[in-house]
């Protein structure tokens, strides 16, 4: 099991200097090492300074050495835990992927922000038109999500293609909010259509699964996913069950919110349950 620290570290990987670098890959492979050592033997195993650590440890979100340590301490008691219980039950593939899956939602749970969620909720809601941008390789996020926006009768628009993406940023009012889906926010593309938007005003959520300080420039509204590179079987699993969760998030407190939006989502899932009925009466006889 991977812990949202490591989880943290491996979505801030793009960022670091050389040095923190060096800490980083130290952390990742041996985190029971961490936890035992002092300041001085992992400044000494990773040819770097303390105060490079210090540094380090500030830039993934904590005080100093010691808050990242105590952090590091517990998450792996927790996760030996887990393992503990997970040995004790046959194993197989499909335990395996359950079990990369579970951890996954767990990570990505810990690192996002109620308060983020509540006042992207708010964002939605005072949104005169919602944009959202994506890569095609996630167009199935993207749709999913103008799908559910169109349950509710929220004004969306999903866009997939580079050139359409680079038109419709030109078309981007104050009054607009931009959500954008991708693994990395600082890909050329992606990056240009959140400038874009923010310049003409606009309020930009994303969710990816990189973190970067270049994120908090372009981005009124941040989610992290836990990357499926830290799973045991990440060749072949896919982080769309993230992004998704991510979405669930966000519908479930804008729904909360609102009564006549609840009162909107369940008239739209029996317009759509009456149809499969309808649709299926063909085939019976």
């Amino acid at each position: 099991m991977v812990s949202t620290v490591i989880s943290k570290i491996v979505s801030m990987q793009h960022n670091f200097t050389l040095s923190e670098n060096e800490i980083s890959q130290y952390v990742i492979n041996h985190p029971d090492l961490v936890v035992s050592s002092t300041i001085t033997t992992i400044a000494k195993e990773t040819g770097t300074s303390e105060a490079s650590i210090n540094r380090f440890c500030k830039k993934i979100g904590f005080k100093g050495f010691n808050g990242f340590k105590i952090a590091l301490a517990q998450e792996n008691f927790y996760n030996n835990m887990m393992k503990q219980n997970t040995n004790s039950t046959d194993g197989g593939f499909i335990s395996s992927v359950t079990a990369d899956y579970r951890q996954m939602l767990i990570n990505t749970s810990a690192i996002i922000d109620e308060n983020t969620v509540l006042k992207a909720v708010e964002a939605l809601k005072s949104a005169k038109n919602i944009h959202i941008f994506s890569l095609s390789n996630l167009s199935i996020i993207a749709n999913e999500l103008r799908f559910r926006f169109d349950q509710i009768g929220y004004r969306s628009k999903a866009y997939t293609d580079i050139l359409e993406m680079r038109i419709q940023a030109t078309n981007i009012t104050p009054d607009d909010l931009s959500i954008i889906i991708a693994p990395s926010i600082t890909m050329r593309d992606i990056f240009q259509i959140a400038g874009a938007s923010i310049e003409r005003g606009a309020k930009n959520l994303t969710i990816t699964s990189y973190d970067s300080p270049k994120l908090n420039d372009i981005s009124d509204y941040k989610f992290v996913i836990c990357d499926k590179i830290v799973a045991t079987n990440s060749i072949s699993l896919s982080n769309n069950i993230m992004f998704l969760y991510v979405i669930d998030i966000l519908f479930t407190a804008l729904l909360s919110s609102d009564k006549s939006l609840r009162q909107k989502k369940l008239n739209s899932d029996a317009i759509s349950s009456n149809y499969q009925m309808s649709d299926s009466y063909e085939f019976e006889y």
